[in-house]
Parts: C-alpha cells; sequence; structure tokens
C-alpha cells in the first residue's frame, strides 16, 4: 500500500501539469485563431459600413473611410494601398485631400526644424561672441569670465 502512495506523490503532479499545458497551449491557440477572426469580420463590417455612403461628408465623417474623388465611392481606409490616386484621396475632410494634409504636415515639420536651427545658432553665437570679447577684458554678465584661463 505504500507504494500506492509514494506513485501518486510522484505521478499525480506529472499529471496535473500536462493537463495545466495542455489547456494553456490550446487555448492559447484558438484566442489567437479568435483574434483573426475578429479581425477579418471587423475588416469586412467597415468595408461594407464604406461601401453604403454616396456622399463624401457621410464617408468623411467614418475615420475608417476615404472618399475616392476619381470613382466618386467611400472605401475603407487603409493607407498605403489603396486602389485610388494620392491627390484624389480625401479623409476626415471633403475640402484638402490627402496630398494637401501630407504637404502641411511636411511643411510644419521643415518650419520647426528651421526655428529650432535658428535658435541652436542664435545661443551659438551668443557663446561665441563671449569667448572673443573675453579674451584681453572680462565679460559682463559672465561673472568675470574670461577666455585667457584657456589658452594657459
Amino acid at each position: 500500500m505504500r507504494w500506492l502512495w509514494a506513485w501518486s506523490h510522484i505521478l499525480l503532479p506529472l499529471f496535473l501539469s500536462l493537463a495545466l499545458i495542455g489547456l494553456f497551449s490550446s487555448d492559447h491557440k484558438s484566442t489567437k485563431n479568435l483574434q483573426n477572426l475578429n479581425r477579418q469580420l471587423e475588416a469586412k463590417h467597415v468595408e461594407m459600413d464604406c461601401a453604403q455612403k454616396q456622399t463624401c461628408p457621410s464617408c468623411t465623417r467614418d475615420k475608417r473611410c476615404i472618399w475616392c474623388r476619381e470613382e466618386g465611392v467611400c472605401k475603407k481606409y487603409c493607407f498605403p494601398y489603396s486602389d485610388c490616386k494620392f491627390n484624389s484621396i480625401f479623409w476626415a475632410n471633403c475640402r484638402v485631400d490627402l496630398f494637401g494634409i501630407m504637404m502641411l504636415i511636411l511643411v510644419t515639420l521643415l518650419a520647426v526644424g528651421f526655428l529650432w536651427y535658428c535658435l541652436a545658432y542664435n545661443l551659438y553665437l551668443q557663446e561665441r561672441q563671449a569667448f572673443y570679447y573675453a579674451r584681453n577684458r572680462p565679460v559682463p554678465g559672465y561673472n568675470d569670465w574670461n577666455a585667457t584661463a584657456f589658452y594657459e
């Protein structure tokens, strides 16, 4: 009887761990399949919703849809892969096409970059000017800083 008790202490945890591993691995696969199925159903649902819209304002109210001016149809929004030309896609409005929106973003980024460059150059010139004037005498506002200490 003692040998049965010993084997039960060895085999019971083994069977339980195998059962738990099987449970977790099968649950993970089914969850993954369920998520893929939900994504596919959502994509089809969005395509059908977008296809039902007949005008640009009704299409662009939904952020998941784009209006194709060329064809005059509402399509599902998929940015890099679209059947329409880039300059005839309207998203979130009917006045500025997607090309115009991208150009506005690009010009804004370039303007911010140029302003940052000007600010950095101005700060550089201020430091250089203080260094230049401090060669022979103290510079006011820099706590009597003198550049000759760097040359010694």
